[in-house]
């Protein structure tokens, strides 16, 4: 009863996105709240199971720990470099992306030894369906522009959906989670026909809206990488009409933001690029260390005191990828290549995931977002546990 009643408080929590957010240190430390109740959860097991989950998640998983042991020895190697506030922060988001796989790991476990626990993760994922899909209609209604937030360094979105989110990419990421987990399962877990068609109707609608191109190629691909899995031509044909004049009709009020002509993101992403490979050149075997990436830009001059603290992007980079071997080097992004490949593996609607995420995270920093882990891990695992009958 407890587990379940946390587990659907979560799910609760996480829909309200960037609204839980507690900051500390000038936006330099970031907790949801939805997170405080993932760790209880996470803790109420550990303590019925101890470390069970852990010695039987070692033998399959073993890419994992061997990544996880490498930022930690990288970590560790990089001390000296950084002050001891900076050095704290990073440990702490290195203990973060821990506790997201051993979310993983502990709610697998228990999966297995209390099949019927399935049908609560079942529950708490539609509820973070519909409430996800309510919030975003309310939003683009109601408050279509995000420039009242400059002042938190959020990204002047106008007339784009974000949800609670505040970002069109990982809010376009979760809805393409969402999407594909109806349209390939959905008859699993919602009975009524009316009703899957309405909520895939409705993620198709929130895709187009928030006008992000990197968005729409991912989705594409994974769609084509179905029908030809498939042999369905005809239904592609249809699709990618339906999905063509969706985009051209889509509303375009004004604004650079649903401009899908825009260069601007374009030529920023580049420079992006191009100082994230100037710092990895600075330790390309082993990397700075896990988190490290804004005080290395600050060391480096490439963001200001006070910029570092408040901007979001200051930690990161526009690409999952290039964090890794930044913060990894080449070792640690061979490893992170090695876990993806093993959750690839996890089930069948995991390969269609980490592809899809995959494409996404080269020009956005997706895969490594706590939003994206929480949903990726909990729907890898709705996929596995739940009788997979037909996949269309």
């Amino acid at each position: 009863m407890l587990l379940s009643l946390l587990f659907y408080l979560t799910f609760f929590l996480f829909s309200l996105g960037q609204l839980g957010r507690i900051s500390f240190f000038g936006q330099q430390i970031n907790v949801y709240i939805y997170e405080i109740f993932l760790l209880i959860f996470t803790l109420v097991l550990f303590y019925k199971y101890r470390f069970k989950p852990l010695e039987d998640s070692i033998r399959k998983f073993k890419i994992t720990y061997l990544f996880l042991g490498f930022l930690a020895v990288t970590f560790l190697t990089n001390l000296s470099g950084f002050k001891l506030l900076e050095n704290s922060i990073s440990f702490l988001y290195f203990l973060r992306l821990l506790h997201y796989f051993m979310y993983f790991f502990y709610l697998s476990y228990h999966l297995r030894k209390h099949p019927q626990f399935e049908r609560t993760l079942t529950k708490a994922i539609v509820i973070g369906v519909v409430l996800t899909a309510t919030i975003s209609i309310l939003q683009y209604f109601w408050y279509q522009d995000l420039r009242n937030l400059l002042y938190g360094a959020w990204d002047p979105h106008l007339y784009r959906l974000f949800g609670t989110f505040f970002d069109t990419s990982i809010a376009g990421a979760i809805y393409g989670l969402i999407f594909l987990t109806l349209f390939l399962k959905g008859k699993e877990f919602i009975k009524n026909k009316w009703l899957l068609l309405g909520f895939l109707a409705s993620y198709f609608i929130f895709i187009i809206l928030t006008y992000s191109r990197s968005l729409y190629t991912a989705f594409l691909f994974i769609i084509i990488l179905h029908t030809a899995a498939k042999r369905k031509y005809k239904g592609f044909l249809i699709f990618f009409t339906v999905f063509l004049l969706a985009v051209l009709f889509a509303p375009k009020p004004f604004g650079e933001g649903v401009n899908l002509e825009r260069t601007f993101s374009v030529e920023s992403r580049v420079n992006d690029y191009k100082t994230a490979i100037k710092m990895w050149q600075k330790k390309p075997l082993l990397g700075v260390g896990y988190n490290r990436i804004r005080y290395v830009k600050r060391q480096m001059n490439v963001i200001g005191e006070a910029e570092a603290d408040i901007t979001h992007s200051g930690a990161s980079f526009h690409s999952s990828f290039l964090i890794i071997l930044v913060s990894g080097g080449f070792v640690g992004l061979g490893l992170f290549m090695g876990v993806l490949y093993r959750i690839f593996q996890v089930s069948m609607l995991g390969k269609y995931y980490v592809v899809f995420l995959g494409l996404l995270s080269l020009t956005d920093n997706i895969i490594l977002h706590p939003f994206i882990l929480f949903m990726l891990f909990s729907l890898c695992l709705l996929d596995r546990f739940i009788p997979f009958r037909r996949l269309r």
